[in-house]
């Protein structure tokens, strides 16, 4: 048998519309089984993609742990103005109601029975 050439090509989708690919070629000699030869190719490449898909899971899992640190301070700092700006609250003064100075109250404004 002559020697071949055998190629497997993995594609790891990274689930925002991009996807990573591993392709690698190897070299079939005469007496040497192809069939193991195959096997062995395509867990090499599996094996690859997985560290990949490993890196990747880790990098968004450390992304989002940055994320969460970030929101969980915004939090935080609402928490303590709506304490501020609850505690500096005060009763409306009803004697000081702006109101329209060109329009005044009539008694055919009142709904009857008042």
């Amino acid at each position: 048998m002559k020697t071949k050439t055998i190629t497997y090509k993995r594609i790891y989708n990274l689930g925002n519309y991009e996807a990573k690919h591993l392709e690698e070629c190897d070299e079939v000699f005469e007496g040497e089984d192809i069939e193991e030869a195959i096997s062995r190719l395509m867990e090499r490449v599996e094996r690859k993609i997985r560290e990949v898909a490993h890196r990747e899971i880790e990098a968004e899992g450390r992304q989002l742990k940055k994320e969460l640190s970030e929101l969980k301070e915004q939090i935080s700092e609402a928490k303590a103005e709506l304490s501020t700006l609850s505690q500096k609250a005060e009763e409306p003064n009803l004697d000081n109601i702006p109101f329209d100075p060109g329009t005044s109250a009539t008694n055919s404004d009142v709904p009857d029975g008042f």
